[in-house]
């Protein structure tokens, strides 16, 4: 593949993209050799004229490169950094216990896609700067920046398939940077003077995303109570759930109504504590009714990989590693954007012809898949009538069924058995086929 930019970097050696058309935006950025070292690599910092400078690492496929996909990866928090779906879930890299050796994980989604990682806002991972994002549509500016940088700096992928994945928080992320990506696109078509690339945005895809709070709220009850793995809380919890929840849903509609940041952070506050964090009573994880919540089901050994110095030099990471940002989660919680519903913004993405994958392991709590079932399922849009009325199927990999699926209108819903909040992590040969599945366009069973 022919790239604008410089293609012979070797480790630790940096290179500097200026864009000619975002005046005073550039990209410094490494190619490094880690985990896959057979597929060209691509890591550094885009900087967008301002204090901020974001962190990305891409990877291209394994197969056909130059004819497979996009897919940009996104993790929540909000302030949460794409490293933890690069190294725990569905990148190509691994760590041992010790964290100091990086290997090759045969499940990665680069496997069928070009992989890009990216961390924002900016304080988050190894981005560092002035951290001013307040909200989710706010971050949406930042990230589509980005993506123009990134396709000016490395024209050869501009063309390609766009999908857009995420999780958690990326409920929130992910409909809103997709719908930012088709209003800009409309914008550049109707001008006759913008440089900038309409970008071939395909699908979206949220894994155990928060999205509808009014009605994920509920299912809170449904997955600490009622789940197919059993209650996890006392009767009186659960009463005491069931009763709190209609206040819930009365201020987080009054958020719905006014838009105000007062009644959205009174109806995130309410919520959280009310109804939300009674499981906390449980003992179990948040991310797994299985697990207790004093053990780690989910290691973390990939955190001192990226601490070690030759490591961040070799990526050309120009701060400490963050995992989860306390700055963003509480820039962002300020303006009570956890209460709002973003769900609307997936519905003008399927009528403006871009599929939608909803997916969830079924045993995460917090995003679980009961609330993230049901408001998919409520969904008002062109051709929601004939989704309506289907139903869950069982799907299958490889001859094994590994969950259900519901597929039609160009939505997809897709529950995967035995998975906690990161289900690449879990069920990684089923998240792998479901993904295939999603971007070569293949019916779910």
């Amino acid at each position: 593949m022919t790239l604008a930019a410089p293609t012979e970097s070797i480790i630790g050696t940096s290179h500097r993209f200026v864009s000619k058309i975002n005046i005073g935006n550039s990209l410094v950025f490494s190619k490094p050799k880690y985990c896959d070292t057979q597929v060209v690599q691509y890591s550094g910092y885009l900087n967008v004229g301002t204090n901020d400078n974001y962190f990305f690492w891409f990877f291209e496929s394994r197969t056909n490169p130059s004819t497979s996909p996009l897919t940009v990866w996104l993790n929540g928090g909000p302030g949460c950094s794409s490293m933890v779906g690069l190294f725990q879930e569905l990148g190509p890299c691994r760590v041992d216990s010790t964290g100091t050796k990086d290997s090759y994980n045969p499940s990665s989604w680069n496997q069928v896609s070009n992989v890009l990682f990216f961390d924002q806002p900016a304080a988050v991972g190894f981005s560092y700067g002035s951290d001013q994002v307040y909200s989710t549509d706010n971050a949406a500016v930042v990230a589509y920046k980005f993506l123009q940088l990134f396709y000016e700096a490395f024209p050869v992928y501009s063309t390609l398939p766009l999908h857009f994945f995420g999780e958690s928080y990326g409920g929130h992320y992910i409909p809103s940077f997709a719908n930012y990506i088709i209003e800009q696109n409309k914008a550049i078509a109707a001008s006759s003077s913008s440089q900038s690339k309409i970008i071939p945005l395909k699908s979206i895809g949220v894994g155990n995303g928060w999205t509808s709070p009014l009605i994920q709220h509920k299912y809170s009850v449904t997955m600490a109570c009622n789940s197919t793995y059993g209650s996890v809380l006392s009767k009186s919890d659960c009463t005491t759930m069931t009763n709190n929840y209609p206040k819930c849903a009365t201020l987080t509609q009054k958020c719905y109504d006014t838009g105000s940041n007062s009644d959205c952070i009174s109806a995130n506050n309410y919520c959280t504590r009310s109804v939300q964090y009674i499981y906390q009573n449980s003992g179990k994880s948040v991310y797994d009714v299985r697990h207790s919540d004093s053990t780690d089901d989910v290691p973390e050994d990939y955190l001192n990989f990226l601490a070690d110095s030759t490591v961040m030099a070799n990526i050309g990471a120009k701060s400490d590693y963050v995992e989860c940002s306390d700055s963003s989660y509480q820039h962002i919680s300020s303006t009570g954007d956890s209460s709002r519903d973003f769900a609307p913004d997936v519905a003008n993405l399927l009528n403006s012809g871009v599929r939608v994958l909803i997916y969830a392991g079924d045993a995460d709590y917090i995003c679980n898949w009961y609330g993230n079932y049901a408001w998919s399922s409520q969904l008002s849009f062109n051709g929601s009538s004939s989704y309506q009325a289907l139903s869950l199927k069982p799907w299958t990999v490889n001859g094994k069924e590994v969950g259900q699926a519901q597929s039609g209108s160009k939505l997809s819903f897709v529950r995967i058995y035995g998975a906690g909040h990161e289900v690449p992590y879990y069920q990684p040969v089923a998240s792998l086929g479901m993904f295939t599945t999603w971007i070569n366009g293949q019916p779910f069973n």
